[in-house]
């Protein structure tokens, strides 16, 4: 584990993939920011409805804080999961670059930008249903950070899984690998979405993260060739 988190932190320093990594940002705030400015008075109005039914804000002052601080973390949330989307769309560059310095491994994948598109769609879509489900423990303290981070495992393990491995494993090697090790796949997904939580830092780090899962990843892709051999399916 701490090879993996080493070898990534290396990468994610290397001049190229820094800028990479500032690429989904940048798109995801200037999306957001310029949905926020268009339907402000929508989206104050159902901040307030919502923080109406919340029976210990008796004031004008803690109203307007939670306002403030519930629409930075709606921002925040939206930001990551953009992120998640626009990172899939160049995963495919990060990981040919890991593979050609650390494994020089053969490219006989399945994937296909189709299948990032739809997976990142399906698992945002399912970390919404949760989130707004789970909506009511945000006021519960210690359960409120424990909950999201299980959320946002949710929304990056199996994006992260796809997008790290697919274009360079078969289809058999890619469900053998998804199979295994699902105990440390997910303390790697855990750690990759505590990074989430780091202010300001946080909503720089999927590529990160998914240098986090590429390592994991393409590491044992390397071993279980060494042991059985892989051929490309026609």
């Amino acid at each position: 584990m701490l090879s993996i988190f080493l070898k990534s932190i290396r990468d994610f320093l290397r001049p190229k993939i820094l800028f990479i990594s500032l690429l989904p940002i940048f798109g995801a705030a200037l999306i957001w920011a310029g949905v926020f400015y268009l339907f402000y008075e929508q989206i104050h109005a159902a901040l307030l409805q919502l923080l109406g039914h919340v029976p210990f804000i008796d004031s004008e002052l803690l109203l307007n804080a939670i306002e403030w601080v519930g629409g930075a973390f709606i921002y925040y949330q939206l930001l990551i999961l953009t992120s998640v989307m626009i990172v899939g769309l160049i995963a495919d560059g990060v990981v040919d670059r890991v593979n050609a310095r650390s494994y020089r491994l053969e490219k006989s994948g399945f994937g296909t930008l189709r299948g990032s598109v739809l997976i990142s769609l399906r698992s945002n879509l399912v970390f919404v249903v949760l989130f707004v489900l789970t909506l009511p423990l945000i006021f519960v303290p210690l359960l409120n950070v424990l909950v999201q981070m299980l959320l946002w495992v949710v929304l990056i393990r199996t994006p992260l899984f796809y997008d790290s491995l697919a274009m360079y494993s078969t289809r058999d090697e890619y469900e053998a690998l998804k199979g295994s090790e699902r105990l440390v796949g997910f303390v790697v997904a855990l750690a990759a979405a505590s990074l989430f939580l780091i202010p300001l830092v946080g909503v720089f780090v999927y590529v990160l993260q998914l240098l986090f899962f590429t390592h994991f990843n393409l590491r044992r892709l390397a071993v279980i060739r060494r042991i059985v051999p892989s051929t490309p399916r026609v």
